[in-house]
């Protein structure tokens, strides 16, 4: 069945190639199926329950799907008409950005306690100490570790956090991902804006103002395009490299 969406908060793309969507007010995880959303796995839309704050995204290859949701202080494993939490020490309080290393461990920073967090079969453990931390980015071979604050990018190198940007423009901040060139695209909710930051950090703006209304999730697509979800906006814009935007849907 074809579902609208209500308040999309996040977007990620699967080993497959799916688009899927964190849907907030829905309390579900959606997929595209290449002409409607339909729904994955959705919870009861009730405070303490699964998936009532489902925030990031981020897909495993067995299908599943990682997913952090900061209302009830926990990370769950998402698959079809599926939601089970993935066990943890009690220490979370507000996980929100999460990604996995190529291990299969999860990294999830906790924007309360500001701990930078690794999930894996052995245990619990805290990486790092990261003030304001809103989203991680791992690269393919887990060599580079980069976390998104409320201000700056950071690249975690063992002990060594070091910022890449001299002075970020960024008013609020959401999501980032990975461009080609080895830089990154942040999405600003406040600003309006997609901003192109360069593998030397310099900041400019791929795309500002209208169709944007609050850009917070966002992922790359295998082709260079960019899949925006807009929580005002209600939609995934899709964005090409030079800045042309529209929506998934048309």
């Amino acid at each position: 069945m074809a579902e609208e969406l209500v308040y999309p908060v996040d977007v990620a793309v699967g080993a497959d190639g799916q688009v899927l969507v964190a849907d907030l007010e829905a309390a579900a995880l959606l997929r595209w199926n290449g002409g409607a959303f339909e729904v994955v796995a959705r919870g009861e839309g009730l405070p303490r329950t699964p998936l009532f704050g489902i925030r990031h995204l981020a897909p495993e290859p067995s299908g599943a799907v990682v997913a952090s949701d900061p209302a009830t202080m926990g990370l769950y494993r998402v698959s079809t008409n599926s939601i089970q939490r993935i066990p943890d020490d009690d220490r979370f309080v507000t996980p929100w950005g999460v990604a996995l290393l190529p291990s299969g461990e999860i990294l999830a920073v906790d924007r309360v306690t500001q701990r930078l967090r690794r999930v894996g079969a052995d245990g619990i453990e805290d990486v790092a100490s990261i003030e304001a931390p809103r989203a991680i980015l791992v690269a393919a071979d887990g060599a580079a570790i980069h976390v998104l604050t409320d201000r700056n990018i950071l690249r975690l190198d063992g002990d060594a956090v070091t910022p890449l940007i001299e002075s970020p423009p960024f008013e609020f901040p959401h999501d980032f991902a990975l461009a080609p060139d080895g830089g990154f695209y942040v999405t600003d909710g406040y600003a309006r804006c997609i901003w192109r930051v360069s593998a030397e950090g310099r900041v400019s703006a791929l795309v500002r103002g209208e169709p944007l209304v609050s850009p917070q999730g966002i992922a790359a697509l295998p082709g260079g395009d960019l899949l925006v979800a807009d929580a005002h906006a209600r939609t995934i814009f899709r964005i090409t490299p030079a800045g042309e935007v529209r929506r998934l849907e048309d």
